[in-house]
C-alpha cells in the first residue's frame, strides 16, 4: 500500500512539474528551420526534478550565446595564421529572427544521471526528443551539476550551469566556446601540439594547457584561438574550414563525416589511418583509440561488437576501406 502511494505521489509530482513547464514564449521542440545550412541548436535542459530558472525565456541564455559569437568574431579576426576574416558560428534561428532554444526536461532525476551526464543526455535527445539532424550541433545549457564545467564531442555538447566551475556569465560563455571547439573535432591528433601518447590514447587539449588558446580565456577583449584555427599541416583539418562557421570557406569540412563516419576525403592523415586500422584490427570500439573528440552519436552499448552509430545501419568499421 505504501509503495502504491509513493508511486502515485511521484506521478502526481511529475505531472504537476510538466504542467508548470508550460510558459509563454517557450518551445518544447526544434522549430522549423529557416535554412537547411549547418547550424548549432541550443537547448535549455533540466533533470526531471530540477528547478526551472527560465533561462530560455528570460533572455539570459540568449545574452550569453550572443556574447560567445561576438568573442568568436574577435578571436578569429586576430588569429595570426588565419585569413583575418572575422568568423562566427551559424546559430539556429526561428522565422521571427529569435534564437531557437528548446526546453528539455529529462526523464531521470538528477541523482539518477550518469556521473558523466552527457552519457544519459545524448541518447535521450537523440532517441526520445528527435534531435537527429547530422547537420546540426545540439548544445545544452544544462541546469545541473556535473564533474566538469562542460563536456562535448561531435554532434552534442553541454555546459553544466550548477557546476562550481561555471559561476559568471563570462565563464559560461568561455566554457561553452571551448566545448563547441570539441564539437568541431578540435583538437585532433594530426596536430603535434595536441596531447597524445604514442597514438595509444588521445586528449583533445593542448600539451601546454596554460596557453589558454582554445577559446578558454574569459577576457572579452582578447579571447584567443591558436594554431588549431589555421595551420599548414597537410591532410589535417583546420578549424577555420569548418562548415559551422560563417563566412564559410571553399571546400569546408564536416566534422560528422570525418570523425563519426570516418569518411576522411582529403584528410587521410597517417595518424588518422593508424587509429582506424587499429580499430579495424580489434573489430570493436576502444574509447582510448581515437583521433579527435568522441563522436557523441556512438551507440556505446554495442562497443563490444564493433563501432555503431545512432541512425546508421551496420558496423562502421566494416564499411571503411583504406
Amino acid at each position: 500500500m505504501k509503495k502504491i502511494l509513493l508511486v502515485s505521489i511521484i506521478t502526481l509530482f511529475s505531472t504537476t512539474l510538466c504542467a508548470l513547464d508550460e510558459k509563454p514564449g517557450r518551445f518544447f521542440e526544434d522549430q522549423p528551420d529557416v535554412t537547411d545550412d549547418y547550424q548549432i541548436h541550443f537547448n535549455y535542459l533540466l533533470a526531471k526534478d530540477s528547478e526551472d530558472r527560465e533561462l530560455d525565456i528570460n533572455g539570459k541564455m540568449e545574452k550569453i550565446i550572443l556574447m560567445m559569437n561576438k568573442w568568436m568574431e574577435i578571436s578569429t579576426s586576430k588569429n595570426k595564421k588565419g585569413d583575418k576574416i572575422p568568423r562566427k558560428y551559424k546559430f539556429d534561428y526561428r522565422a521571427d529572427g529569435k534564437l531557437d532554444i528548446t526546453f528539455i526536461r529529462m526523464d531521470k532525476n538528477f541523482k539518477d544521471l550518469h556521473k558523466w551526464a552527457n552519457n544519459d543526455i545524448t541518447p535521450f535527445l537523440y532517441r526520445k526528443k528527435g534531435q537527429t539532424n547530422n547537420k546540426k550541433i545540439y548544445f545544452n545549457f544544462a541546469d545541473i551539476n556535473s564533474v566538469d564545467g562542460g563536456e562535448a564531442g561531435i554532434g552534442f555538447g553541454s555546459i553544466f550551469l550548477r557546476s562550481k566551475y561555471v559561476k559568471t556569465d563570462k565563464r559560461k560563455a568561455s566554457i561553452a566556446l571551448h566545448e563547441l571547439l570539441h564539437t568541431q573535432g578540435m583538437g585532433t591528433n594530426c596536430m603535434p601540439w595536441i596531447k597524445s601518447s604514442n597514438l595509444k590514447s588521445h586528449s583533445s587539449h593542448l600539451k601546454n594547457r596554460d596557453k589558454r588558446t582554445m577559446l578558454n580565456s574569459v577576457d572579452p577583449n582578447s579571447p584567443r584561438i591558436g594554431k588549431i584555427y589555421a595551420h599548414n599541416i597537410d591532410m589535417c583539418p583546420q578549424f577555420m574550414d569548418s562548415v559551422y562557421l560563417t563566412p564559410t570557406r571553399e571546400d569546408p569540412y564536416d566534422p560528422y563525416k570525418i570523425f563519426c563516419l570516418f569518411e576522411l576525403g582529403k584528410y587521410k592523415h597517417p595518424n588518422y589511418l593508424h587509429i582506424i586500422n587499429k580499430l579495424k584490427e580489434a573489430d570493436r570500439f576502444n574509447w582510448k583509440l581515437k583521433f579527435a573528440p568522441s563522436c557523441k552519436t556512438r551507440n556505446y552499448n554495442l562497443d563490444g561488437l564493433g563501432y555503431y552509430l545512432f541512425g546508421v545501419k551496420g558496423n562502421i568499421l566494416e564499411k571503411v576501406k583504406y
